[in-house]
């Protein structure tokens, strides 16, 4: 990961654990990864993200899925919520997304 640019961190930021059984990670700056995705967002792409949950879920209908695991991208906090839910993390003020 650290030769493409991405740091394993247990707390997905700078000063976290390089090992453990809870992973993430954090974008070095000006390293292979962070200089590949500004030159991709310098051409205008745009990744336009939609839902999975209902080839993730497939066999349940929303009924069945009570709960649905949502996590931070920026910090990785988690949260439980209703899978129609559109939650928004208190300490970074960013979209949550559901994971499958």
């Amino acid at each position: 990961m650290i030769s493409i640019g991405l740091m394993p961190s247990d707390s997905g930021q700078p000063g976290g654990k390089q090992t453990g059984q809870g992973m993430s990670h954090y974008i070095i700056e000006s390293g292979p990864f962070d200089l590949a995705a500004e030159a991709l967002l310098q051409t205008g792409f745009c990744l336009n993200w939609q839902s999975a949950a209902a080839v993730a879920h497939a066999g349940k209908s929303a009924k069945e899925r009570s709960k649905t695991k949502y996590s931070c991208p920026s910090c990785g906090q988690n949260a439980w919520a209703k899978p129609d839910s559109a939650l928004v993390c208190g300490e970074c003020m960013e979209a949550m997304q559901a994971q499958e």
